[in-house]
């Protein structure tokens, strides 16, 4: 679809949510290969809660990967927990994105800003 997009006229794209970075630089690869060299901007959302999450992921015909499952169920059954778990691999994931050459980062707030503001101090400190 993407290449599509940028034959049509498309001057760049910004992904749905994913989880892994290796989702995101398959996407651009398999794009790259067809000839297409628009920024891709990957589109991150921190898991604030994992049910909603999923619901989310289900609305757009993805799922939640389960290492990150396991990573958030493992932070424990409260809800500050589970967020600040959801804020780290969100930071992460960030990292990750990054230094592999995404041209930036898209964040899905949701009205909830205070959650990228976060990712964006763990950001800061760690590049």
């Amino acid at each position: 679809m993407l290449v599509a997009k940028a034959r049509a006229g498309a001057e760049f794209a910004v992904t749905q949510m994913f989880f892994r970075a290796e989702d995101y630089f398959g996407l651009v690869d398999r794009v790259r290969r067809r000839g297409v060299d628009m920024p891709i901007l990957p589109g991150i959302m921190p898991i604030l809660n994992l049910n909603a999450i999923r619901r989310q992921g289900e609305l757009i015909g993805t799922s939640v990967p389960d290492e990150v499952v396991a990573r958030i169920t493992a932070a424990g059954p409260d809800p500050a927990d589970i967020r600040a778990e959801g804020i780290r691999l969100a930071a992460e994931l960030c990292e990750d994105l990054l230094a592999g050459g995404a041209p930036g980062l898209h964040f899905y707030t949701l009205n909830r800003s205070k959650a990228t503001l976060e990712i964006f101090e763990a950001l800061r400190i760690t590049v």
